[in-house]
């Protein structure tokens, strides 16, 4: 089957890693994969060499904003009519809604990867939603969100979480602590893109509670965004700022995560973080607020999860739980994405979405 992946950008992301990990996987079975990305070449070509070691295509369109929106169009079209694919599957808002746009009688899947609360733009996708062969979404949460848009049409929604590469994440944890950063007996872990989405403001205002009689923790916040800057100046201002660590991207962080004690994730909303399955297979207990997609992974009664009015005083609290039960956390952590959430799975459960389609077309 030739199918085209259509995505915004291929920065590294959470839904980029994951279109990357679908098109490999559906190419190790024999399909034809190309892979549309409206934007250009990514800066990070770290999620682009994996697809070019196994021989997928990318096609950039090199369109930059949204006033790009009718190059794009065209773009977009010309280069589906040249591939001729079976079906496409697209990610991301504005690759879902171009796609809609120029995909013609081509089977075409739309992917849902969070609850935008730009409702606005769930309204203008409905109107596309009859001409679609289906609707993945992320998550239960994201699911139940995108039926009170597009529940009445004819599409089907399907629910297929993302896939971890359990043999990668482990062996990228299993290398050794950077030198070029500092250690500590308990390091304390948050990775993701510094937005405001992903409550670190909420993590840097515990960060008395949780370091400051503490001399052995050091916390790292790995990753880059729009408010570093402001995080550096709030950070200056804490008695325990010499054991806070901002280390921008790190291709490395997984070594790092790999020796946490616990993993902070205090977000705001989500799909299904990515950053909280790689710290589950590494066998890491987690502190999150219920974002869309963890209650899903960790369970609806899990110890590992707390409002957020509460989760200063929940991570304090796990951090002086005796150390085997963090280790028994841990390993159950690692059990559900073993048996649940592997990559190898979620490609599987994409195909049958496909042959659904086909067999009902």
């Amino acid at each position: 089957m030739k199918i085209s992946l259509v995505i915004t950008e291929l920065e590294p992301g959470g839904a980029e890693r994951n279109l990357v990990k679908l098109a490999i996987g559906l190419a190790s079975l024999g399909h034809d994969i190309t892979v549309i990305s409206l934007g250009p070449r990514p800066h990070n070509q770290m999620l682009t060499e994996k697809l070019y070691r196994v021989g997928i295509t990318v096609f950039y369109l090199n369109c930059r904003s949204k006033w790009s929106f009718l190059r794009a169009i065209i773009k977009l079209r010309s280069t589906l009519r040249r591939l001729k694919p079976d079906l496409i599957q697209s990610f991301l808002y504005h690759a879902n809604l171009l796609t809609s746009i120029c995909s013609g009688h081509i089977p075409h899947f739309v992917g849902l990867r969070v609850k935008d609360p730009r409702r606005w733009r769930y309204r203008l996708l409905a109107r596309f939603s009859s001409d679609w062969s289906g609707v993945i979404c992320v998550s239960k949460d994201v699911q139940m969100y995108a039926a009170a848009f597009f529940g009445n049409s004819s599409t089907k929604l399907w629910t297929i979480g993302n896939g971890v590469d359990m043999n990668a994440v482990k062996s990228a944890g299993s290398k050794q602590w950077p030198e070029d950063v500092a250690s500590s007996d308990e390091p304390l872990v948050f990775i993701g893109r510094l937005d405001q989405q992903k409550g670190l403001d909420t993590l840097l205002s515990a960060t008395p509670k949780l370091l400051d009689d503490f001399p052995q923790r050091h916390l790292y916040i790995i990753g880059d965004g729009p408010i570093r800057h402001k995080l550096e100046r709030t950070v200056a201002k804490l008695k325990s700022r010499e054991r806070i660590h901002l280390t921008g991207y790190r291709d490395d962080a997984a070594a790092i995560l790999a020796k946490a004690k616990l993993f902070l994730f205090p977000s705001r909303w989500e799909g299904m973080p990515n950053v909280v399955m790689e710290a589950m297979t590494l066998g890491i207990p987690v502190c999150s607020t219920p974002v869309d997609g963890v209650v899903e992974l960790l369970g609806k009664s899990s110890p590992q999860i707390y409002r957020r009015d509460q989760w200063q005083t929940g991570a304090t609290q796990m951090l002086l739980w005796d150390p085997e039960k963090l280790d028994s956390l841990g390993k159950s952590n690692h059990n559900v994405i073993s048996s649940e959430f592997t990559a190898k799975k979620m490609v599987r459960r994409y195909l049958e979405a496909y042959e659904w389609d086909h067999r009902h077309d």
